[in-house]
Protein backbone atom coordinates (compact mmCIF):
# COMPACT_ATOMS: atom_id res chain seq x y z
CA UNK A 1 0.00 0.00 0.00
CA UNK A 2 1.18 3.52 -0.70
CA UNK A 3 1.46 6.07 2.09
CA UNK A 4 -0.96 8.96 2.08
CA UNK A 5 1.87 11.45 1.70
CA UNK A 6 3.34 9.62 -1.31
CA UNK A 7 -0.09 9.38 -2.91
CA UNK A 8 -0.68 13.10 -2.41
CA UNK A 9 2.59 13.82 -4.23
CA UNK A 10 1.58 11.59 -7.15
CA UNK A 11 -1.90 13.11 -7.27
CA UNK A 12 -0.48 16.64 -7.25
CA UNK A 13 1.85 15.77 -10.15
CA UNK A 14 -1.13 14.95 -12.37
CA UNK A 15 -2.42 18.52 -12.19
CA UNK A 16 -5.98 17.22 -11.98
CA UNK A 17 -8.36 18.88 -9.52
CA UNK A 18 -9.37 15.83 -7.46
CA UNK A 19 -11.89 15.90 -4.65
CA UNK A 20 -11.18 14.10 -1.39
CA UNK A 21 -13.63 11.35 -2.45
CA UNK A 22 -11.88 10.88 -5.79
CA UNK A 23 -8.49 10.69 -4.09
CA UNK A 24 -9.80 8.09 -1.63
CA UNK A 25 -11.16 5.98 -4.49
CA UNK A 26 -7.92 6.17 -6.46
CA UNK A 27 -5.81 5.41 -3.39
CA UNK A 28 -7.94 2.32 -2.68
CA UNK A 29 -7.29 0.90 -6.16
CA UNK A 30 -3.68 2.10 -6.41
CA UNK A 31 -2.15 -1.38 -5.83
CA UNK A 32 -4.11 -2.76 -8.80
CA UNK A 33 -3.21 0.25 -10.96
CA UNK A 34 0.47 -0.18 -10.02
CA UNK A 35 0.34 -3.85 -11.10
CA UNK A 36 -1.20 -2.87 -14.43
CA UNK A 37 1.42 -0.14 -15.00
CA UNK A 38 4.19 -2.65 -14.27
CA UNK A 39 2.70 -5.16 -16.72
CA UNK A 40 2.41 -2.59 -19.49
CA UNK A 41 5.96 -1.34 -19.10
CA UNK A 42 7.53 -4.83 -18.99
CA UNK A 43 9.26 -5.80 -22.25
CA UNK A 44 7.66 -8.72 -24.02
CA UNK A 45 9.44 -11.43 -25.97
CA UNK A 46 9.26 -11.21 -29.74
CA UNK A 47 6.96 -14.23 -30.00
CA UNK A 48 4.33 -12.41 -27.90
CA UNK A 49 3.66 -10.03 -30.79
CA UNK A 50 0.91 -10.93 -33.26
CA UNK A 51 1.83 -11.81 -36.81
CA UNK A 52 1.81 -8.97 -39.29
CA UNK A 53 1.34 -11.03 -42.40
CA UNK A 54 -1.82 -10.78 -44.43
CA UNK A 55 -2.66 -13.78 -46.55
CA UNK A 56 -5.77 -13.16 -48.67
CA UNK A 57 -8.11 -16.03 -49.27
CA UNK A 58 -7.85 -17.06 -52.93
CA UNK A 59 -11.02 -18.45 -54.53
Amino acid sequence: MITEEAFEVLAAQTGLPLSAEQKATLRAVYPTLREMMDLVSRPLPREAEPGHIFVPEVR
